[in-house]
């Protein structure tokens, strides 16, 4: 039997190069925040070499919480009660920012605690989901945060926050990534808070693995302590309108899915966060 000469060690060498180099020069440049209004900035950033489908872009909205309010809308208390798509979301509410909610089942439930304006719209807090975007705290300054569940209870019958949106941790402020490897490819929605106590909504415009995903936000430029996922694929979706500025990246990737020709909202969505002006 012949043996192969490829130099597969020296490939591999050279590969691992190829990605610290890109990411050793993302670090350098830095993302070039684009202040849209006090309290709210805006950047993208490249995906590479972590994205594996579509656009490596991804789209960063930046938040300084004592300047900025967000909510958490599900259809159940809008007066049509039915799912709306993203932009219909954005001219409901003349948010500043509007992008998806996690995960929800097939009657359009959601999967997991949400919290809506003070009223408790998904009672059951979610087994294995250890994260929320909670915002609006009953006492005390404004603030919105992440909270990692592993560390912080939330009580239905006794919250402290009127905002809240459960979901998965990507990973944890030691670091660790708290998502499994797997082939499965998709556009991703995150939100991370920064060093500084920023909340940072992230959403690709390409396909990412999950674990891929949370590899890629550590080591980009963003300062990020901690990062949550919400839902992906189709419904991965942000829509920023702040004066002329405009930005949409709705969900292009879904795995087993082709990609569309016409960028428009693909799905109606049950749940989304809103951001608007303090």
């Amino acid at each position: 039997m012949m043996r192969s000469r490829f130099p597969v060690a020296r490939v591999s060498a050279l590969a691992a190069l190829v990605v610290g180099t890109f990411l050793v020069t993302q670090r350098a440049t830095g993302p070039h925040w684009r202040t849209l209004r006090p309290g709210v900035e805006f950047a993208t950033l490249r995906g590479e070499p972590y994205c594996r489908y579509g656009s490596a872009t991804v789209a960063a909205l930046r938040l300084d919480p004592p300047r900025v309010r967000i909510r958490v809308r599900h259809f159940s208390r809008e007066p049509e009660r039915r799912p709306l798509d993203i932009l219909e979301w954005q001219r409901r509410s003349g948010a500043l920012a509007v992008f998806n909610a996690g995960q929800y089942y097939g009657d359009y439930s959601y999967m997991g605690l949400l919290v809506s304006g003070g009223k408790v719209v998904s009672r059951r807090p979610h087994p294995t989901f250890k994260a929320a975007l909670v915002a609006g705290p009953r006492a005390g300054a404004p603030a919105i945060r992440v909270l990692d569940l592993t560390r912080e209870r939330l009580n239905p019958d006794s919250l402290d926050w009127g905002e809240v949106a459960q979901s998965f941790m990507l990973f944890d402020r030691d670091g660790k990534v708290r998502v499994r490897r797997s082939d499965q490819v998709a556009a991703r929605t995150a939100v991370g808070e920064d060093r500084g106590g920023r909340i940072v909504v992230l959403t690709s415009e390409g396909g990412y693995t999950l674990w891929e995903f949370a590899q890629l936000l550590k080591a980009l430029p963003l300062e990020l302590s901690q990062a949550m996922s919400m839902d992906g694929g189709l419904e991965a979706e942000m829509v920023v309108s702040v004066a002329r500025f405009r930005y949409a990246s709705f969900g292009q990737w879904e795995h087993g899915r082709a990609p569309r020709d016409v960028p428009s909202p693909p799905v109606e969505l049950p749940a989304v966060i809103t951001v608007s002006a303090r």
